[in-house]
């Protein structure tokens, strides 16, 4: 049973977007996939999680260079009050880093031994070992390279967002970039890794633990500044202490 098929209708299925022959048959697969089940709960906490990030307002000066690029370009004629999550590119940026996860997670039940059914009429053709390796590195390097292309937009979020974010202690700044460094770094390892060996069961399992650890760090790195916002520094060294004995 290939699960991989099944990938895009799952992410739409959390997001409310999956349409109702699509969900028949996806629920069809769920009914028999422990392992996909797993992954829309998994998923719908995430979102649900997103979902509780505080709106921040950007600077006032930031606006007002927006609104007057707007004017002289003819979009709008008068200036309105705009909302905008300060922190939507870090918010982005661990999205991308969970999708990452995600297609992990369908790249290791994809590489996991799957039942051939042998059909009894005479004329079957039973696929060789040769023919399932064959097809399952080419859908490993498929995603492999994914993950490696939403690796760098999750990193070109972060790092917009680390430049616009000017209210960090130097010292806070610091200890922030330094953890991202190293699981950086521990994701440059094992993505290597995978590209030689799409199959090696340690290699994804060493990826995926260091996609999860910087899934943690940016909600920990938004969860800081949502108190830097709200004044509450109780609360942010507390996180920063947590971020050092990370």
């Amino acid at each position: 049973m290939s699960c991989n098929r099944y990938r895009d209708a799952i992410h739409e299925l959390v997001d409310g977007t999956l349409g109702p022959v699509r969900r028949a048959e996806l629920q069809t697969h769920l009914d028999v996939c422990p392992d996909c089940v797993a992954l829309v709960a998994d998923l719908q906490k995430i979102r649900d999680a997103a979902a509780t990030l505080d709106p921040v307002q950007p600077r006032d000066h930031v606006w007002m260079q927006i609104a007057g690029r707007l004017r002289q370009e003819g979009r709008v004629t008068a200036t309105a009050p705009a909302r905008h999550h300060h922190l939507a590119l870090l918010a982005m940026a661990a999205a991308l880093v969970l999708a990452i996860a995600g297609s992990l997670y369908v790249l290791r039940l994809t590489d996991a031994p799957a039942n051939t059914d042998i059909a009894t009429n005479t004329g079957a053709t039973i696929p060789t070992k040769n023919d399932t390796t064959a097809r399952g590195n080419a859908v490993s390097s498929d995603v492999v390279q994914g993950i490696a292309d939403e690796l760098a937009a999750a990193d070109q979020h972060y790092q917009s967002a680390l430049s616009k974010l000017k209210d960090l202690h130097p010292e806070t700044a610091a200890v922030i970039a330094e953890n991202h460094e190293i699981i950086d770094r521990a994701i440059a390892e094992s993505r290597t890794a995978l590209q030689s060996e799409p199959q090696s069961a340690p290699a994804q399992h060493s990826l995926f633990q260091a996609l999860s650890q910087k899934v943690t760090l940016l909600q920990s790195t938004i969860a800081l500044m949502n108190e830097m916002r709200k004044g509450n520094s109780a609360g942010a060294a507390q996180l920063v202490d947590r971020a050092k004995k990370s």
